[in-house]
């Protein structure tokens, strides 16, 4: 590999692209080595350990019980029917729970069936259509899907890429979705830059707004842990970082700064415009706040278009996302998402046109999640 392709491709390009709403693990594979193993360290935990993180994120797994088993969540007391088990030694029985007093409720419309509100929701600067307050009328989202998608250049497969909804989770008490995903390089690639990284981020059910997420990764010139925290009490964001670079040595770097309200994260974006009606002619605009920064990222849908992968034939909606800070576009190179032009507006196909041809990630499989 000649030394221009490798300074097109360097970090500062990856820097370029996480500038940009697309998550850097997404695009691992850009970055060139000459090494062919994940790079590796005495005791990695203790010195990527970032107890901070830990002590303020109380992160629980909502479990799914079985059928005929009741299980105490906030909220109105249970109907007469539901059950509750109750143990008796290593049995259990399931008891009848018996209807508490009716409390008047006011009437609320189905959400299927409410019409979009007039006038803008919270942010102003958010397209309004096809929500109800904070929520989509028609949640894109489902527990247990899956898109892989293969990245390439120049026609060179270099790894799989995986966008993820895992199962629901309780962060500090509230119910959020659990959203993930994968970088994998190929082991042809390994021989020149070996990936291996994993990202999670966590989004509230009701206002679709970020707390976390934490970013592992494990590639042949360093291994790092980042992490990140919106505090919505504060309007205040927490950023970590730890790094072991190829000489091992650490490096370190923590930020914290006053974030607008219902900004996203690098992670929750890229799933976060699914919630939109992407129609060609649109622009939408949302807040992103990274690394000390505020950012406004601008997608305009440009047409439709349909096209053909791995995983099938797909009728979709093409975009191009754009940054801006302080009313000033960055210049980060032309990035173009496919979303399918249905309900779910899953990502098939992203490019992202480069000094030296094109990164290329397009979708090799698609496992739908729950209905």
């Amino acid at each position: 590999m000649n030394s221009q392709t490798r300074a097109t491709m360097d970090g500062a390009w990856l820097k370029k692209w996480t500038g940009g709403w697309v998550a850097p693990v997404l695009v691992s594979f850009a970055l060139v080595g000459c090494a062919s193993k994940v790079l590796k360290v005495d005791n990695p935990g203790e010195m990527l350990k970032t107890d901070e993180y830990d002590k303020q994120v109380k992160v629980n797994e909502i479990k799914l019980e079985p059928s005929g088993t009741y299980v105490k969540l906030p909220g109105p007391e249970p109907v007469a029917g539901a059950f509750k088990a109750v143990k008796k030694g290593k049995k259990t029985k399931f008891v009848a729970v018996a209807a508490p007093t009716p409390v008047p409720t006011p009437a609320v419309p189905s959400l299927a069936a409410a019409p979009t509100p007039v006038g803008k929701r919270q942010p102003e600067i958010e397209d309004s259509e096809g929500f109800i307050g904070r929520r989509p009328v028609k949640d894109p989202y489902r527990v247990g899907e899956k898109v892989t998608l293969e990245a390439s250049y120049f026609g060179v497969v270099a790894g799989e890429l995986t966008l993820e909804v895992r199962p629901f989770v309780d962060v500090n008490g509230r119910k959020s979705y659990n959203f993930a995903g994968t970088a994998i390089s190929t082991s042809v690639f390994a021989m020149f830059y070996a990936v291996n990284d994993w990202f999670a981020t966590y989004v509230d059910f009701e206002t679709l707004t970020p707390y976390t997420y934490e970013l592992h990764v494990k590639e042949t010139k360093q291994l790092r842990e980042a992490r990140s925290i919106f505090n919505w009490d504060t309007m205040k964001a927490s950023f970590w970082d730890k790094k072991v670079n190829a000489e091992k040595k650490i490096e370190e770097k923590k930020q914290e700064w006053t974030i607008p309200s219902h900004s996203q994260n690098i992670f929750s974006i890229a799933y976060y415009i699914r919630a939109f009606q992407l129609k060609p002619g649109k622009k939408l605009a949302i807040r992103l706040a990274h690394e000390n920064e505020n950012l406004i990222v601008t997608t305009e849908v440009l047409r439709k278009e349909r096209i053909k992968t791995a995983a099938g034939e797909f009728d979709t909606i093409v975009t191009k996302p754009k940054i801006e800070i302080n009313g000033v576009f960055k210049p980060v190179g032309d990035i173009f998402i496919w979303f399918t032009d249905d309900d779910r507006k899953f990502i098939v196909r992203m490019e992202s046109k480069i000094k030296i041809g094109t990164i290329v990630a397009s979708a090799k499989a698609i496992e739908r999640g729950q209905n």
